[in-house]
Order: C-alpha cells, then structure tokens, then sequence
C-alpha cells in the first residue's frame, strides 16, 4: 500500500504543485515567525528573556501554529483528492473549521512529547546499582511511546479533517490507524524525515515544499486506508445480507491519480 500511496502523493503534486507550492509558503510563514523568534532567543542565552518571550513564543509555534496550518493543508489535500480542483483560500478555510480543535491536540501534543522526552532521560538516570535494568526498560518503553507519538502525528490532521470528530475521538482513531498499520505509517514517516532532511541541507525546500508534500504523503496514505475499511465494512454488511449502499469511494481502477505511468508524466497533453 506504500507504493499506491507514494504514487497517489506524486500525481497529486505534479497537478497541483503550483497550489501547493503557495500553500507551503502560507504554511512555513505562519510557523516560522513565531519559531524563529523563540530560537533566537534561546541562543541569545538570557534566561530572563527565555522564560518571557522564548518559551512562549516556541510554545505558540509548536502548539497553536503548526498544527493550525497543517490543519489547513489537510483540508486542502482532501479537496484536491476529492474533486481533483482546489485553491489555497481553502487552506484559509480549514483553519478557521478546524483551527480551534487542531490547537487543542497540538497544545496536547507538546505536553505529551515533553514528558516522554524527559522520561526517556529521566529513567535513564533514576535507578542505580542492581535497579539500573529497570530505569533502561522505563526509558526504553518511553523511546518507544515517542516514536508512536511521532508516527501519529503524521495522520492526525488527515484523521481530522476527513472524520471531523472531536479531540479526542481523533486521538483515539489516529493511534488504531497507527496501531493497525505501523508498517505503512512507518514508511511515510520515513518519506517525511527524508523530505525534512533534505529541507535542512537546502533551506528553499523548507518553504516551498516540507510542509505541504508531507501532508500529502500522509493523506494519500489515509486515503487509501480509509478505501480499504470502507471495502471491508462493505464485504461484511454483504455477508450478513445488509442493504447494497452506494461506495464511499471510487474504486483504485477507476481512480486517476493511481492510474497514470511514464507517458502521462512524459506527454501530459495527451491524456
């Protein structure tokens, strides 16, 4: 499913690049003003000024900016995979739909991953002598519940824009997605941190691209999974003779972005 979801992300993008190449640059702007501004001053080393103006200022970009933008982008994919059309002012849109319970798993986010964090740390360090074993097993069970948070903060605002549930109905699916499908997951999160990699060593990539092509990669993924479930309900309602209703979703032989190859990245106008 990797492969179909990667294929579907590189179609998406190449129609609508343009669109999401501005929805980047919206994106990266609302995230790195207050981002920037955090960083420096916690290189400025002015404890002071850190604790009035630094850890506010990271905490409203990782808490409040971030996720309400990418919240955004999400809404936007999900139009461009739906009606094969959209525009950034529906980015605008889903900002506003979703802005309100978007920072509220943000803000749940960055207290949850601070004290795994310090956990990870912590256990480490907290058992000696003959206990030593258990503060490793503590710390290693907190990397490891890092690593999920990780994972499924990559599919949480796919999750919230397609269900619309509350916070913590999202929560709640996103970790049985995550749980149900570590594989796939963990392969978009591999796709994400090369993408975030290469942002690093060239930093245009970081406003043009990052955000939005891994929001795209991560909603294809959801996509497709919620085209498998849909299948699966489908067949079982079948099995015990429920009524025929009409698919949710169109079948991947009937779905263009699954079903172009060389010739249409070759000669577009000939599709």
């Amino acid at each position: 499913m990797l492969g179909r979801a990667i294929k579907m992300a590189f179609w998406v993008i190449y129609d609508h690049i343009g669109k999401l190449m501005l929805a980047n640059l919206l994106w990266s702007m609302i995230v790195m003003v207050p981002l920037s501004l955090g960083g420096a001053v916690f290189w400025g080393r002015d404890p002071g000024l850190w604790a009035l103006v630094g850890a506010p200022a990271l905490l409203i970009a990782l808490g409040v900016a971030l996720p309400v933008a990418t919240a955004g982008l999400a809404h936007m994919i999900k139009e461009l995979i739906d009606t094969r059309d959209g525009a950034v002012r529906t980015m605008l849109a889903g900002m506003r739909q979703y802005g309100l319970r978007a920072m509220a798993i943000g803000l749940i986010y960055v207290a949850g991953v601070t004290a795994l964090a310090t956990s990870v740390w912590f256990y480490a360090r907290a058992f000696e002598g003959a206990w030593a074993w258990m503060g490793y097993v503590l710390s290693g069970l907190a990397l490891w519940c890092l690593l999920f948070a990780a994972l499924m903060a990559l599919m949480v605002f796919p999750t919230l824009v397609q269900k619309k549930g509350s916070v913590g109905e999202t929560i709640r699916l996103t970790a049985l997605i995550v749980a149900g499908n570590p594989l796939l997951i963990l392969g978009v999160g591999v796709q994400v941190a090369c993408l975030a990699i290469l942002s690093v060593i060239a930093a245009p990539m970081l406003f043009l691209f990052l955000g939005a092509w891994s929001m795209v990669l991560a909603s294809t993924a959801f996509e497709l999974l919620a085209r498998k479930y849909a299948s699966a309900a489908m067949s079982a309602n079948a099995s015990l003779g429920a009524e025929r209703t009409a698919k949710p979703f169109p079948d991947d032989a009937e779905d263009d972005y699954l079903n172009r190859g060389i010739r249409d990245f070759l000669f577009p106008w000939k599709g």
